[in-house]
């Protein structure tokens, strides 16, 4: 790192202006591989700084304060603020939930290929979207996409019940979508849920059994994936190498 990079480093985490030999003390302290005596120090960053704002002008990043009759304080600089723009967050497309669904079945697809899995579609969807083979092995995967709830954070997915029991395999995986906005453009992250841990989740009464089984999950202030606000199941965020 320059030194010119050290010293911006260092008065923008004190966040007020400071004299050249209290920088170079902070510049000692902060890197401790510098070498150079402090006074000599002293004596660059007050070069380095002159130059820099005699050079840039107001497009210096680096300012003289004045005193109380205008006049610049000697040895004394301190950092600009940068104004930072906000992100503008798109809102979601408004489109036919079968857009959604389809888009979360190709996205799922395109990260099985990136784990090596070869796949395919159903060409019927009686309860299975894609069939995905590895090592001689054959998978069923069940796709459910959902974009997140602005108002209570939440995806909310549904599992057709007569569906479900067809399906009742230990080569069948459910995998969830969750579709949200990451500062100016959108996320895809995945919780894959093998069956076993549907049927777990259905036994012990976290997931309702009915015409449909309704899952909620939702992210928590403490990084936890909530499913029905009951088990986190962040064991099961974006694995798809469990798949197997």
């Amino acid at each position: 790192m320059e030194l010119i990079e050290q010293i911006a480093e260092v008065l923008r985490e004190a966040k007020k202006e400071m004299h050249v030999d209290a920088i170079a003390e902070a510049i000692v302290e902060k890197y401790p591989h510098t070498r150079a005596p402090l006074y000599e120090l002293s004596k660059k960053v007050s070069s380095l700084l002159a130059k820099d704002i005699a050079k840039k002008k107001t497009k210096s990043d680096f300012v003289k304060p004045k005193n109380s009759k205008g006049a610049p304080r000697r040895g004394m600089y301190r950092i600009k603020i940068k104004r930072v723009t906000p992100e503008i967050v798109p809102p979601p497309p408004i489109v036919n939930v079968l857009y959604t669904g389809k888009a979360g079945e190709f996205a799922v697809m395109s990260e099985l290929l990136f784990f090596g899995f070869n796949t395919s579609f159903m060409t019927v969807d009686d309860g299975i979207d894609i069939v995905a083979t590895k090592d001689n092995k054959y998978f069923h995967i069940q796709v459910k996409t959902a974009n997140i709830s602005e108002s209570n954070n939440q995806y909310k997915f549904t599992i057709n019940q007569r569906s479900y029991d067809s399906k009742d395999a230990s080569s069948t995986f459910y995998i969830f979508v969750l579709r949200s906005a990451s500062g100016p453009s959108f996320v895809n992250n995945y919780i894959i849920l093998p069956n076993s841990d549907i049927s777990r989740l259905i036994e012990s009464g976290i997931i309702t059994q009915g015409n449909k089984l309704s899952i909620r999950i939702e992210k928590d202030t403490t990084g936890k994936y909530l499913l029905n606000s009951k088990e986190d199941v962040k064991y099961a965020l974006n694995r798809f190498d469990k798949i197997r």
